[in-house]
């Protein structure tokens, strides 16, 4: 006896086996720190950054539930652990004589233990959060707890709360909350803007007045991030809308309608940007005296600084005084990369910069494969805006670059989603004759005795 073949409907997968319920408080805690990453306070007088905090408080809720947090160990965080081996080979090696750095500070070693444990808290971060993400679920929750606390700070400098305002060259002013680097507010702003429009546009249905509410939340989002003056944040907004519009699985109605949505975001940025005398003042000074905030003399010393020494670098932390020392600078004594590729180049030559870049690229790869599947395009338009933004800034320790690392990760794991083909036509029956009338007319043989 043979058994017939179950077929299931077009689009559905096997329901897959029950896993064991995250634990309440890692979950809370989990969605705290994805909560706090906006709410950065670098004028605080606790030495502790707030993200950090909130990080750490997340790394101890996983000890409650380690099997969903570390069973698991993709290639890239093995990766990222050996880029961490070279962090620390580099520093042991350029310790010994770390010039650059005894010449302004003694605390060489204070500095670059600090660096290390940020980046180790990232990493381990970026551990947990690629298994806990592989919950369709927990993602969506924590892309709508990301767009309502960008949603919160967005509205802080409109309130007055907390507003800081730094004057630029020719009169204007960056506006941003809580003492913020401008541009760390822009790219962060940017992300929540981004992960609000795959809510609502990548991730199934939902009711109009809730899209009604985040176009004004959209809005909100555009304007403050112009207000920072960041000229690659609105470059790497404007990538990451790009990047949703054009890719993922989707009816014919979904590609229309989201290529309507982009065009109509991108041209209120523009708008907004083009009446926003300070932006309009930045872009201008770069396209008329090529002006980049002292990026256009940053570059080509990190260059010359890697062809010096292209295996081990200079060592984390001796690298930015090495940079300062360059560019002959007299008040800010060491200089940042600004850029995460010359940042790792700089700081532990080749042998951390291949590792850190094939961590990279495997999350780079799980993301655009994600394309197909549950999420669509929303983890590589993310993926590709804060690598865009990490172009003219180097945010190496931010946690917001590691969980978008993780999310992408994790987004090749979700269920394929297939775009539902039309049903073929209902065609009548053929007309049949009855049985004896068949064989009067010789359709049909006789039986033969």
């Amino acid at each position: 006896m043979t058994v017939p073949a179950v077929q299931l409907p077009l689009g559905r997968l096997p329901a897959a086996p029950e896993q064991r319920p995250l634990n309440p408080l890692l979950r809370w805690m989990f969605l705290l720190l994805v909560f706090s990453i906006p709410f950065e306070y670098p004028d605080r007088s606790f030495p502790i950054e707030i993200p950090t905090i909130t990080a750490g408080l997340f790394l101890f809720a996983t000890l409650l539930q380690p099997s969903a947090c570390y069973a698991r160990r993709p290639g890239a965080v093995l990766w990222f652990l050996v880029y961490l081996y070279m962090f620390s080979l580099g520093a042991a090696l350029n310790g010994r004589d770390a010039v650059a750095t005894h010449l302004i500070t003694p605390d060489y070693w204070a500095q670059v233990f600090k660096l290390f444990l940020l980046e180790l808290e990232a990493v381990l971060v970026f551990w947990a959060a690629a298994n806990l993400l592989r919950s369709p679920k927990l993602a969506r929750e924590m892309l709508t707890t990301l767009a309502v606390a960008c949603a919160i700070f967005a509205l802080l400098p409109v309130l007055g709360i907390a507003r800081t305002a730094r004057v630029q060259w020719g009169g204007v002013e960056r506006i941003t909350a809580l003492g913020q680097n401008a541009n760390t507010s822009a790219m962060i702003l940017s992300t929540g803007l981004i992960a609000l429009v795959g809510l609502q546009y990548g991730l199934g249905r939902t009711s109009t007045w809730r899209r009604a509410l985040s176009w004004a939340v959209m809005a909100l989002i555009v304007i403050t991030v112009v207000e920072t003056g960041s000229r690659i944040a609105l470059l790497a907004l404007a990538m990451g809308l790009t990047v949703f519009a054009l890719g993922g699985v989707h009816t014919a109605w979904a590609k229309v309608r989201n290529a309507f949505v982009t065009a109509l975001a991108l041209g209120f940025v523009v708008a907004v940007a083009y009446n926003s005398a300070v932006m309009r003042t930045r872009f201008e000074d770069t396209v008329e005296h090529g002006a980049l905030a002292g990026r256009e003399r940053i570059y080509p010393a990190l260059g010359q600084m890697f062809t010096e020494r292209p295996v081990i670098g200079w060592g984390p932390v001796n690298n930015k005084y090495e940079l300062g020392i360059r560019l002959d600078e007299r008040i800010r004594r060491r200089r940042d990369a600004h850029n995460l590729i010359l940042e790792v180049l700089s700081a532990s030559g080749l042998l951390g910069a291949v590792p850190f870049l094939a961590g990279l690229g495997l999350c780079t790869m799980a993301a655009w494969r994600a394309r197909r599947r549950e999420h669509g395009m929303l983890a590589f338009a993310l993926l590709a805006l804060v690598m865009t933004a990490n172009m003219s800034g180097n945010w190496i320790a931010s946690k917001l670059l590691w969980l978008i690392l993780a999310y992408g990760l994790a987004s090749a794991t979700y269920p394929p989603t297939t775009v539902p083909l039309p049903a073929p036509p209902v065609l009548p029956p053929w007309p049949t004759l009855p049985l004896d009338a068949s064989r009067r007319r010789g359709l049909a043989p006789t039986a033969r005795s």
